[in-house]
């Protein structure tokens, strides 16, 4: 990340004290993701940021509910790519009942997972796995 984004990111986001993470850890710092998510201005230029790191061949972008909707949902305006919820847990009624995904996904498509805050990388590997089982990578 951009050296001044980073510290726009840091300033409207970062708090101090005692925190325990999603992962169970104890940190004296926790990056509050809807403090710089809900600022249009910031999340304009993150989204920038975000699409000039994207891969060749990405085709669509996905953003975890709830934190990282907005981040992929931003990148998809920045870049014209469509995206996709994924759902922490399946969908249990409605004409989507039993997925995980809300919107299209194809078989050999290159998704980048876009993520709000990573501490231990272990919300990712569900997602992942989940594509490569529909034939997407």
């Amino acid at each position: 990340m951009e050296g001044s984004l980073a510290s726009r990111v840091r300033d409207a986001a970062l708090l101090e004290g005692d925190f325990v993470l999603s992962s169970g850890r104890r940190s004296r710092f926790y990056v509050d993701k809807y403090l710089f998510s809900t600022e249009p201005g910031l999340l304009r230029d993150l989204a920038r940021g975000l699409a000039r790191k994207l891969p060749e061949g990405t085709a669509k972008l996905a953003g975890v509910e709830l934190g990282a909707v907005p981040l992929a949902a931003a990148t998809a305006l920045e870049t014209g790519l469509p995206y996709v919820i994924v759902r922490k847990e399946a969908k249990g009624h409605g004409a989507n009942a039993g997925r995980a995904v809300e919107g299209r996904l194809e078989a050999g498509e290159g998704v980048v997972l876009v993520e709000d805050v990573v501490t231990t990388g272990r919300r990712s590997s569900g997602p992942r796995r989940s594509w490569r089982a529909r034939g997407s990578r």
